[in-house]
């Protein structure tokens, strides 16, 4: 007979594990002591702990080890549990390709957004601009492109069908209110000279920004999250944050490719001053 702790050292489980698997009912032992309470096992135990951590670094969960182990499965049921299992896996490891490419895909944007816009950053005011726009809300930045697309649409067709010809690749602006309370993004159009009543279409009218910077991004559409983040690092390093309501002008639409040249505009002010 062998003690709880010499099963321990020869499967090399611990003894803390080797009860949790007799409370389960995987391993229990061959003899308890009456007296002391000590676990006695058989030699042949040994064999079913090692064939139920072979079977858990396959991944297989506690309830289908016990099933493999204790209700007599055929060769070809743990044939087929063996398929399951390989699929499983399979699928798991191309997913996290897929996520290592798009880290390192977000890392190379970063890297070069960083470049671009440590040359090209320019700190200058922001022209007034009127616009029709429609809008929604979002509670967080990494919902704003899932919406833009939608959202032109909309107003393309509102436009078009009020007769109304939409002119230029369109503006995206966002702005997360204080506190918290949500992100309005909207997406716009310069307004004619002769401004449509259209339904579900707002005429706006941006200011002047006296304070405020501007990046011209080249490249994939994909990418302009990752531009937007590399402005806010670049204001950091001169002592400036954003703050206020974000201008994405497009000035060539997305090509065949996804690539666009975009104008990212933004309020600044001194990071060490509140409003």
């Amino acid at each position: 007979m062998l003690s709880i702790g010499e099963l321990a050292r020869r499967t090399r489980v611990s003894v803390r594990m080797l009860r949790h698997y007799d409370e389960l009912g995987l391993v229990k032992p061959h003899r308890v002591d009456p007296a002391t309470g000590y676990r006695w096992y058989s030699a042949s135990q040994v064999g079913r702990v090692d064939s139920l951590v072979a079977l858990k670094e396959l991944g297989f969960t506690l309830a289908e080890c016990r099933a493999i182990l204790d209700e007599n499965v055929t060769v070809e049921q743990l044939h087929g549990m063996l398929r399951r299992r390989h699929a499983e896996l399979d699928d798991r490891i191309r997913a996290d390709l897929r996520r290592l490419d798009e880290v390192g895909r977000r890392l190379r944007s970063i890297e070069r957004g960083l470049t671009m816009t440590n040359r090209m950053l320019r700190l200058t005011p922001l022209p007034a601009l009127r616009l029709l726009q429609v809008r929604t809300e979002v509670n967080d930045t990494t919902e704003i492109s899932r919406v833009t697309g939608p959202l032109f649409e909309a107003l393309r067709d509102r436009l078009a069908a009020a007769g109304t010809a939409v002119e230029g690749a369109g503006i995206r602006t966002f702005y997360g209110r204080p506190g918290g309370a949500g992100i309005e993004v909207a997406a716009a159009v310069e307004a004619p000279d002769i401004v449509p009543d259209v339904d579900g279409v707002e005429l706006v009218d941006l200011p002047t920004v006296p304070s405020g910077a501007r990046v011209v991004h080249r490249g994939p559409a994909t990418e302009i999250a990752d531009a937007w983040f590399t402005i806010d690092t670049a204001l950091e390093n001169r002592g400036l944050v954003s703050d206020g309501l974000h201008r994405q002008i497009f000035l060539e639409p997305p090509d065949q490719n996804g690539d666009c040249t975009v104008e990212l505009q933004c309020p600044v002010r001194p990071s060490g001053h509140c409003e």
